[in-house]
């Protein structure tokens, strides 16, 4: 099955920008037209199109994308055993974070220097549109606890979010140009 298609998600009508695997089953992609899609990782079905950016969506991130991406290398587990006993563990964890965090949000960056934090498995409406930069947004990411969100644009910023309401906390400025990237990981 190594370097074969296993299935391909048509729908948008211009570039896709980012794609992410959430852990409830669905897959989130971003597009140069304006649109965040919603597909079922089983069949490819699309389940719904988010809209309300006005310019290209850039970037993705899920306040599980921490846990997704770590799976069962969280620093303190140093044995676990079979292959098996692996993905139970990383199942266990999942759910120890969606237990705790509740819904899987996600929260989108655009060329209309807007955010937008959403609830993609059950509704196609924002649940906050967070504004405040002057320029594009490159990158958003969840810190590993998903109470922050952190975004990255060209407007020379960082800028701080509540990751379960979207209401802007601080700015982090005193980079001299755009900033492209930003890590969460405190």
């Amino acid at each position: 099955m190594i370097g074969q298609s296993v299935m391909i998600l048509t729908g948008h009508s211009q570039s896709v920008t980012c794609v992410r695997w959430g852990g409830d089953g669905l897959i989130y992609t971003s597009s140069h037209d304006r649109t965040v899609k919603v597909w079922r990782d089983h069949d490819g079905v699309l389940c719904r199109t988010l809209q309300g950016h006005a310019h290209w969506v850039n970037t993705l991130c899920l306040n599980t994308d921490y846990v997704l991406r770590t799976g069962l290398f969280e620093p303190a587990n140093k044995n676990v055993g079979s292959p098996g006993d692996m993905q139970q563990v990383a199942l266990s964890r999942y759910k120890e974070v969606k237990e705790r965090i509740g819904d899987e949000l996600l929260v989108s960056g655009s060329d209309d220097f807007t955010l937008f934090l959403w609830q993609p498995a059950t509704n196609k409406k924002p649940l906050s549109r967070m504004t405040g930069h002057q320029q594009l947004v490159n990158q958003v990411c969840f810190s590993p606890d998903a109470r922050l969100i952190a975004s990255a644009s060209f407007d020379k910023s960082v800028k701080l979010w509540d990751g379960k309401t979207g209401k802007y906390i601080a700015s982090l400025r005193g980079h001299v140009s755009a900033v492209y990237q930003v890590i969460c990981d405190w």
